[in-house]
């Protein structure tokens, strides 16, 4: 058996009314890995760092953002990955406190949008979708 990659990502996210948004990155066009999509911010663990560190480090390198206060949603193994989920409630001025440094740009997409988003990384899909069922029950 294949050794799978070890992946943190981070879902923020704010809720205005009764809708949810969610911040993706746009990968770009000359990505390694999915070029064009759009995904989660984070990746993968380098060295012995556990997910939290890694979360930590990615976010630091890719939104010029420092993590305090998020949570653990979910582990999910995927074919190559075993992703751990975390989720941080965003405030209105998220936007000012991050600069995308990785991928195109970031997008704040609702429900809607995520799930009709025909260039969505699949396995950030079936996390999303389950990320909305989760929220749905804490109501």
């Amino acid at each position: 058996m294949k050794n799978k990659r070890k992946i943190s990502s981070l879902i923020p996210y704010k809720i205005k009314g009764n809708q949810v948004f969610v911040y993706l990155q746009k990968r770009t066009k000359d990505a390694k890995k999915l070029p064009d999509f759009f995904g989660f911010f984070g990746g993968g663990a380098e060295g012995n760092e556990n997910p939290e560190e890694t979360l930590k480090r990615e976010i630091k390198e890719e939104l010029n953002f420092v993590l305090e206060s998020f949570n653990h949603f979910k582990k999910y193994e995927f074919d190559d990955s075993v992703q751990d989920v975390f989720l941080l409630e965003a405030g209105n001025d998220f936007d000012k406190k991050i600069i995308v440094l990785e991928g195109e740009y970031g997008k704040w997409l609702d429900e809607q949008e995520v799930l009709s988003e025909p260039k969505l990384v699949g396995d950030d899909r079936v996390v999303l979708k389950e990320f909305y069922e989760f929220l749905r029950t804490q109501k």
